[in-house]
């Protein structure tokens, strides 16, 4: 006995019965996402190499979902500016394909945390080490909304 025709009507009728899942996602009674963002330590305290005046300033970014609207983060940028001129003297940009890649996910569940390792070196016109730091975020939160925040850090 053949075994075909009983495989071909089982895959027939697994093509075209609707699939079990429900699509309709049901969004809680948020209007918009409120983002939050940390920096720490904050103030970051910068370290000067001696032979090239050069400084590097780790810090560690913590974006929070407060309002319980999750969303996909667009972007996170970090740049330092010269305090003497405002010139920016270092960026660190992370699209939604770099967080994929670098964390996995570009997704921010709602009351979610999204924490980056960042480190940022530069050069200062007079060779000292004071700077500042803006953070910036933007979410396109479920409701398609743009959420956008940011934040200023010393570097000392």
């Amino acid at each position: 006995m053949s075994k075909r025709p009983l495989l071909v009507a089982l895959l027939a009728g697994a093509l075209l019965a609707p699939a079990c899942g429900n699509d309709n996602i049901t969004l809680p009674d948020v209007t918009r996402a409120v983002l939050s963002i940390t920096v720490d330590p904050n103030p970051i305290l910068g370290t000067q190499n001696e032979l090239t005046l050069s400084v590097s300033a780790t810090y560690t970014i913590t974006i929070t979902e407060m309002a319980g609207l999750g969303g996909e983060v667009l972007f996170v940028s970090a740049a330092v500016f010269e305090p003497s001129t405002g010139q920016q003297v270092a960026l660190t940009y992370y699209d939604g394909s770099d967080l994929v890649v670098y964390q996995g996910s570009k997704r921010l569940e709602p009351l979610g945390q999204l924490v980056l390792a960042q480190t940022a070196s530069y050069t200062l016109s007079d060779y000292s080490k004071p700077a500042n730091l803006v953070v910036s975020v933007q979410l396109k939160d479920d409701r398609t909304n743009l959420i956008y925040t940011s934040l200023l850090v010393k570097i000392e």
